[in-house]
């Protein structure tokens, strides 16, 4: 299987609550007074016991869910009824029939997978250090981490880059720990469908990220009439997921 496998150091940062610092003494936390004019704080105690036993949460702004949200969620569910199902199922298409009816490849017993495409629009995915993650993604591929479902990221990139692509995942925080696995090109005659194909022998690949369709399946390289494939329609949201490319130059 062409799959090509990619330390963090930790910061002490001051407890910070409603832009007050505390500091722990015995059991309680203590807030300190902010800093002011001597003058208007002369008599006035400088540190004030608390009755909390705990910091209180932060405040997060709410973004509202992002585009990778129904992948995640779909993908999650999908992983939950694998274990149950008497023929389990991939996402990926078999390909007879499979304009008007596509039927979905079988996977067996296999750990479930996903696979994301690194590649925007067709060009191959270039490694840098100033990218930035799509909104949720990275918290969202935490939850799939912890579900026991396999990460993929997929690129027309040559396996020699294998390394560069590790690295450019850690930085941004999409694979902070270097946990998840690559499908690179790694022969002449190598295409990302045989990629993806063969990913699906040894994983039961249950969905497929990508920012265009023939991320999902090369048919739609050769579809002279892309509205000819209406079976194809139903996969989208079922398996298959138009999303945002995971990572893009910050200046964008």
């Amino acid at each position: 299987m062409p799959l090509l496998s990619g330390c963090v150091a930790a910061v002490a940062l001051p407890l910070v609550a409603g832009g007050t610092l505390y500091a722990r003494q015995e059991g309680s936390f203590v807030r300190a007074a902010t800093p002011a004019d001597p003058a208007k704080t002369a008599g006035t105690p400088r540190v004030t016991l608390t009755e909390l036993a705990e910091l209180p949460p932060p405040t997060i702004e709410h973004t509202g869910p992002g585009p990778w949200q129904p992948f995640i969620e779909y993908a999650l569910a999908q992983s939950a009824a694998l274990a149950e199902a008497a023929r389990p199922q991939s996402a990926l298409i078999v390909p007879d029939g499979v304009l008007i009816s596509p039927e979905r490849r079988a996977c067996g017993k296999r750990d479930p997978a996903v696979i994301v495409d690194l590649d925007n629009a067709g060009t191959a995915f270039a490694p840098q250090s100033d990218r930035r993650p799509d909104q949720g993604l990275a918290a969202g591929l935490a939850r799939l981490r912890e579900a026991g479902i396999v990460v993929l990221w997929l690129s027309e990139l040559p396996a020699s880059k294998v390394g560069d692509v590790a690295q450019t995942l850690r930085a941004s925080g999409l694979d902070p720990e270097g946990k998840d696995q690559f499908l690179l090109i790694r022969w002449a005659d190598d295409r990302k469908q045989l990629l993806r194909e063969q990913a699906n022998e040894d994983v039961c690949v249950i969905a497929l990220a990508g920012d265009q369709r023939n991320d999902f399946d090369e048919l739609f390289d050769y579809l002279r009439d892309v509205d000819a494939a209406v079976g194809l329609d139903a996969m989208i949201g079922q398996g298959w997921f138009l999303v945002p490319p995971p990572l893009a130059p910050i200046n964008e």
